[in-house]
């Protein structure tokens, strides 16, 4: 097998392992079993984007003819996926938490 295969190889497992893991978080998140969940999210998105603008500039410039392959499919949807939580779900999910929060906040009171 080629290093090329390896490194392939790699880059979809550490890949599909990263994206398994955010969707977990959103998913923790999401049902208030996590409460520091938005510590780890911000980290995690941010290298996200940047491996998967890095992958988008290298694989597609224009300066080399590629192949589509099946991690390329799934980076290219995965990076529509993930602009679209990015700016709706995430701001649509801190806006429910922190309401929650809010009135928890407000029945402790009373």
């Amino acid at each position: 097998m080629s290093f090329l295969y390896y490194i392939h190889s790699f880059q979809e497992k550490a890949f599909n392992f990263v994206l398994y893991l955010s969707y977990f978080l959103y998913f923790l998140f999401a049902i208030g079993f996590a409460n520091n969940a938005p510590e780890y999210l911000a980290p995690l998105e941010y290298y996200t984007k940047v491996y998967i603008g890095l992958f988008l500039l290298l694989r597609f410039n224009p300066f080399r003819t590629v192949k589509f392959t099946k991690l390329d499919k799934k980076i290219a949807f995965s990076a529509g996926v993930f602009i679209i939580s990015v700016t709706i779900l995430n701001k649509t999910l801190l806006n429910y938490i922190t309401e929650v929060r809010s009135v928890l906040q407000n029945i402790k009171i009373f």
